[in-house]
């Protein structure tokens, strides 16, 4: 599988789209950060997008730190937060919903720790085997080990949810993590987040289902 600059302004004109047909699917207010979710992949894709312009292209330095690190604010930062704070506002179940906080609580703790790695050490990007490998200081991201933590909080909500639908995004991104690992072990920050946003689009699916059974 090859990726490029074509195909995350691609995936970013789809999710964007979605994402904003699922906004207008919502029709309450506790289903709004769960709908947001398409489109906040639609915009880090569209960061990625302008990496690969900038890694392949003299002259674009700028350009490459601001999509740089758009793309690993949301990776590290906006997704341990927000996705289990849109599955806490969904849950009606006291016990998943304990569950979930515990994941949120984690989630911010998470998010200022990577926050204080950007600060403290050097972040690059660069372009090998037709991906994109981002480095942050010294931390090794090439380990089976890596990234295990981040899933409670980024995608373990999903699951935890007692909606089922909710459970099949999580159950797919679970999938493709281990693809991800076992495939593009280096990689890994560029493709799961490609795969994760690809899954996406099939919470306008839900969304739209919630309104239609409340009907």
């Amino acid at each position: 599988m090859c990726f490029s600059a074509e195909v995350s302004f691609g995936a970013s004109a789809v999710l964007v789209t979605t994402g904003v047909l699922t906004i207008r699917e919502s029709k309450k207010r506790e289903q709004l950060v769960f709908a947001m979710i398409p489109i906040l992949f639609g915009v880090q894709q569209f960061f990625e997008g302008w990496v690969w312009v900038s890694l392949q292209n003299e002259g674009y330095d700028i350009i490459r730190s601001v999509s740089m690190f758009g793309f690993l604010i949301f990776a590290q930062l906006i997704w341990p937060v927000l996705v289990p704070l849109s599955v806490y506002l969904l849950e009606t179940n006291k016990p998943r919903k304990q569950l979930i906080t515990f994941s949120l609580v984690l989630g911010v703790s998470l998010a200022l720790l990577l926050g204080y790695r950007f600060i403290a050490y050097d972040v690059s990007a660069f372009i090998q085997e037709k991906h994109i490998f981002y480095q942050v200081g010294h931390f090794k991201s090439t380990n089976w080990w890596s990234g295990i933590f981040y899933l409670l909080p980024a995608l373990f909500p999903f699951i935890f949810s007692s909606i089922k639908k909710i459970n099949v995004v999580g159950y797919l991104m679970l999938l493709l993590f281990v693809v991800s690992k076992v495939f593009y072990l280096r990689y890994m920050i560029s493709t799961w987040c490609f795969f994760a946003g690809l899954i996406s689009v099939y919470i306008w699916f839900i969304v739209k289902d919630m309104n239609r059974v409340k009907r």
